[in-house]
């Protein structure tokens, strides 16, 4: 059965709830017929990983932002990473966005706008 992630608000206030459905309607479904908050996101939850979260050595570079930009539809997207391994370079993530991510559904052509804090 599908795990769900639920995005919630109401006035200035937003909560994510997990729950499992057969379907995202019947979430939907649910909560408008028990809360006043509105769903704003139901999301299926692809992967979960629940074991311990590694010890934190701060042996790490603290932040990469970037805009990724796809030249053909001239659209741009900010970035943000943390806690980058020292041993990836910035030629390295450059590749790994162009290799691994898409802005709407199409290939990643140049990163702009650079800024990495160690």
């Amino acid at each position: 059965m599908p795990m769900y992630r639920i995005q919630l608000k109401q006035g200035s206030r937003t909560i994510v709830n997990h729950l499992e459905a057969d379907t995202w309607e019947d979430i939907l479904n649910f909560y408008n017929s028990v809360s006043t908050m509105q769903v704003s996101e139901i999301l299926e939850v692809k992967y979960s990983n629940d074991s311990k979260p590694p010890i934190d050595d701060f042996n790490y570079k603290k932040l990469f932002k970037a805009l990724i930009r796809n030249e053909e539809s001239h659209i741009s997207r900010q970035i943000i990473l943390h806690n980058i391994k020292t041993t990836v370079s910035l030629k390295d993530i450059y590749q790994y966005i162009k290799q691994y991510l898409k802005i709407n559904g199409k290939k990643v052509d140049g990163v702009l706008v650079t800024l990495f804090r160690s």
